[in-house]
């Protein structure tokens, strides 16, 4: 068999996306430690008050006046919930990072043609649990600037619906992995 061009797309393509993840850890755990150390720093980075399930972005605006009633202040942020926040983002990327390492390593041994291989299975299975965990790490919002408090808790399905179909091509290739073996048996 030839070597497949979109197999190694793909392979570069996951690459690629590991590479930001850890590029994304790497800046955020940054900003979390100088944000520990100079909090002063941050004097005079807002967001609009978020609403509940809503994102919140932090800007900065030279030379704007803002109504206190609108906007909170980084530099009010609660050190539980920034704490909390932190911890799940980077669970978030660090899961995200190791389930694509596991979908480049199954790329792999499909272009090797070891497709039917038990770590395939493995893999796709590990796949579903990290989804799982990404997703029930997603289910939960809390942020605490001062008075200030916002927390939810939704169900986000997207992850959900990987985890489910990583698990289904756990199955096919464990009924793949079985039919091999029995080929090899057979004469």
């Amino acid at each position: 068999m030839n070597k497949n061009s979109l197999l190694k797309t793909a392979a570069f393509l996951c690459q690629l996306i590991n590479g930001a993840f850890i590029l994304v850890l790497v800046i955020l755990t940054i900003v979390f430690i100088h944000f520990q150390v100079d909090r002063d720093f941050y004097n005079g980075w807002h967001a609009d008050k978020p609403i509940k399930g809503n994102s919140i972005k932090f800007q900065k605006v030279i030379g704007e006046e803002l109504s206190e009633e609108d906007v909170i202040y980084m530099t009010d942020w609660n050190t539980s919930s920034l704490y909390f926040n932190y911890l799940r983002f980077a669970g978030i990327i660090l899961l995200m990072y190791l389930a694509i390492k596991q979908f480049q390593d199954v790329l792999k041994s499909v272009e090797n043609l070891e497709t039917f291989k038990t770590t395939n299975v493995q893999a796709f299975h590990r796949i579903g649990i990290y989804c799982l965990i990404i997703s029930g790490l997603s289910w939960i919002t809390m942020w605490v600037f001062g008075n200030y408090h916002v927390s939810g808790f939704h169900i986000d399905f997207d992850f959900l619906i990987i985890a489910l179909l990583a698990f289904i091509f756990a199955e096919i290739f464990k009924e793949g992995n079985q039919l091999m073996e029995e080929n090899k048996l057979t004469v």
